[in-house]
């Protein structure tokens, strides 16, 4: 796909009822006719009866039967029709209990020793012949140009199986790795109590599971190649992806073979019409985008289940897709239909992506070029290994906790790449090496609490400017409020010293997640937790130049635990402003100077000098004139805003009021909706 005519061309999956065919047909062409909606892929075998028993091959040369029917029907209206496999790895029979039968798949094991009821082990022999043979069946028949796996293509988050696959299968392949010999039990015992080993076996398990998936992927790739070669066959990345050894790449290339690697990012949430959650489910597809290989085509996972306004707007879909564009990504693949009998029973969606087409085509274009800026979050996908295994459950983390403070903030961030301070927090520091941990301190890094304190576990405290340990009962109950000290500079637009801290809700992960914080001499104290007499229990949030030159900045939360009044509120956000632009010894590009939950993406071009802005509202009052403060390279003589049409709309002449440290603030004279991005162009054309 050439980004220089980049059209917004998104795939749609659609379940076709067979009993229903005249109507089936009418819908496909509504949608491409009224909305010009082109390209689908049809669901199966998930709603198809047969497709589950012992004669399930039968079901799938019927389906085959059904798509090339279909393809051929439908050519005439250039409308094209793939097959999305959902679900992948739970295809075939159920319920086959004798052993001895071709159709009996090893399940997927858990690490409590939980059987999957439906995942299929990639590695049992039988299940990967009878994949192939269903392969084969749909593609000989029907000719899909493409077939998507659902994103069950994974070997953890399985029904009752939260981290998998401890099979006999892969205990003897992971024997043949280690030179040891353990059972399921050793390994649970080890990788629930942690360690040095604990994280040496969890690294080569998570490679393991990878490698299962690449091997199964390679085997049904030769199915198809024996048929149809030029067939595209797409991964729906899942959400454990890097807990199952990063395997995004690696599969999505070996489904591929010689044709283009095709990858649906996940970038969404279910039954959840929430806005604030947007930068944290949109962060694992802007560092995907940065990491993967660049001749991947990745899309994005534009999915509104249950697929009705009840519980995910058409705005939040149309958000989504918008920040997908600006992300880089080629495209999307559109959950808008429902999976019935009426699959266009719910309209708005399918609306949205007929009036929004040419907005999405023009950020997607105009954005091609762009770098982002701001300051650099850190994100180590293996950081889960250092992780302790609690229940059943994968501790998989897809968003480092800064990304939902700056994005309600209305601080722009990057995905770890370019200049500007580091934000770093929890385990990712323990993935580092000593050397990428000394280049961190050496520059600006700002840390939660429980970075801070698994960096001065290992003996850093003399470059963090504190020591780190947990309060004890008594202290952590004493704490009543937190309050801003004298040394703490950054206080516009904000009343008071005082913020929230007492946490009425009954959540234990609030008082959880704290630490103390034990200054050292030439340490800033910011600010400082206080008991009910206003008498300072311990440092709240500090900052530390230390002798190899680096500027630090700790506060005294593990974010990953928090979303209450004593991180988000208007203090603390001039204070992660102040403290960033101190870490950086630069202005932010841009900051949403007043109002809260101002998410902004920011952009610039090299060869212009061109500034682009997105700003997200996830709250739901409109920002009716809202106010920014941006650095002195983002003043240019002309704004523009792109409308709903994908126009270019100029705004009057900007009228940049100079504040102090060369920065200038700019009211935009239009409103910002809810989940309506705003995209200001800056330039000097």
């Amino acid at each position: 796909m050439s980004t220089s005519t980049f059209q917004f061309d998104p795939i749609v999956p659609f379940f076709f009822a067979k009993e229903k065919r005249r109507d089936m047909l009418h819908a496909l062409r509504r949608m491409k006719y009224e909305a010009g909606i082109r390209r689908f892929v049809l669901v199966f075998p998930y709603w198809y009866g047969e497709a589950k028993e012992l004669h399930a091959l039968e079901a799938y040369e019927n389906f085959g039967d059904m798509l090339r029917e279909l393809r051929e029907t439908l050519a005439a209206d250039d409308i094209e029709v793939g097959w999305w496999c959902a679900p992948s790895l739970r295809v075939g029979p159920q319920k086959v209990v004798e052993s001895e039968s071709p159709y009996y798949f090893q399940k997927v094991v858990g690490i409590d020793g939980a059987l999957s009821r439906k995942a299929n082990c990639p590695l049992d022999s039988n299940f990967q012949a009878q994949y192939c043979d269903y392969l084969q069946a749909v593609v000989s028949r029907g000719r899909p140009p493409v077939i998507f796996f659902e994103d069950d293509y994974q070997m953890s988050h399985h029904d009752v199986v939260g981290f998998g696959c401890f099979c006999p299968k892969h205990l003897q392949r992971f024997e043949a790795k280690t030179g040891r010999k353990m059972t399921r039990e050793q390994l649970e015992e080890l990788f629930r109590q942690g360690g040095d080993l604990a994280v040496q076996y969890r690294t080569l398990w998570a490679e393991l599971m990878k490698d299962s998936l690449v091997e199964l992927s390679e085997r049904l790739r030769a199915a198809v190649d024996a048929i149809a070669p030029d067939t595209r066959m797409a991964l729906c990345q899942p959400g454990v992806s890097d807990f199952d050894g990063m395997m995004t790449g690696p599969v999505a290339r070996a489904l591929a073979g010689s044709t283009r690697p095709l990858i649906r990012l996940f970038g969404t949430e279910y039954n959840s019409d929430a806005a604030q959650n947007l930068p944290r489910i949109t962060f694992h597809m802007l560092y995907s985008k940065q990491v993967l290989d660049r001749d991947m085509e990745l899309i994005h996972e534009s999915d509104t289940f249950p697929h009705t306004r009840f519980f995910f707007s058409a705005v939040k879909l149309r958000a989504l897709i918008a920040i997908s564009m600006l992300y880089g990504l080629d495209g999307s693949l559109s959950y808008i239909t429902q999976y019935t009998d009426g699959p266009l029973e719910e309209s708005a969606y399918i609306e949205m992506i007929r009036d929004s087409r040419p907005f999405f085509t023009e950020l997607r274009r105009t954005t091609q070029h762009y770098q982002f800026v701001g300051p650099r979050i850190l994100y180590r996908p293996q950081s889960h290994v250092f992780r302790p295994i609690e229940g059943v459950r994968a501790p998989v983390v897809n968003a480092p906790a800064w990304v939902a403070a700056l994005g309600s903030m209305g601080i722009p961030y990057t995905p770890g790449t370019g200049e500007g301070p580091v934000m770093a927090c929890g385990e990712d520091v323990l993935d580092m090496s000593e050397q990428e941990i000394t280049r961190l301190l050496q520059g600006g890094v700002f840390l939660d609490g429980a970075a801070a304190y698994h960096l001065s576990q290992a003996g850093y405290s003399d470059l963090l400017g504190v020591e780190m340990t947990g309060f004890e009962a008594d202290e952590r109950a004493s704490i009543v409020h937190e309050k801003l000290t004298e040394r703490n500079l950054w206080n516009d637009h904000t009343a008071g010293t005082t913020m929230y801290h007492t946490n009425l809700t009954g959540n234990t992960a609030y008082s959880q997640g704290l630490y103390k914080l034990i200054p050292g001499h030439d340490s800033i104290v910011l600010s400082e937790f206080v008991n009910d007499y206003e008498k300072p229990v311990s440092a709240s949030a500090v900052m530390y130049t230390n002798r190899l030159g680096g500027r630090v900045a700790i506060i005294a939360f593990n974010l990953q635990l928090q979303w209450f009044a004593a991180v988000h509120n208007y203090k603390r956000k001039q204070q992660f402003r102040g403290i960033i632009e101190w870490l950086g010894g630069r202005s932010l590009p841009i900051f949403a100077e007043k109002d809260p939950n101002l998410f902004i993406i920011a952009k610039e071009e090299n060869a212009t000098g061109n500034k682009l802005a997105a700003i997200i509202n996830m709250g739901m009052d409109t920002a009716s004139r809202p106010s920014f403060v941006v650095d002195s390279t983002w003043r240019k003589r002309r704004a523009a805003y792109l409308n709903d049409h994908g126009d270019w709309i100029s705004l009057p002449e900007p009228n940049w009021h100079p504040l102090d440290n060369d920065k200038f603030r700019w009211v935009c004279p239009i409103a910002c909706s809810t989940l309506r991005p705003l995209v200001i162009k800056f330039s000097d054309e």
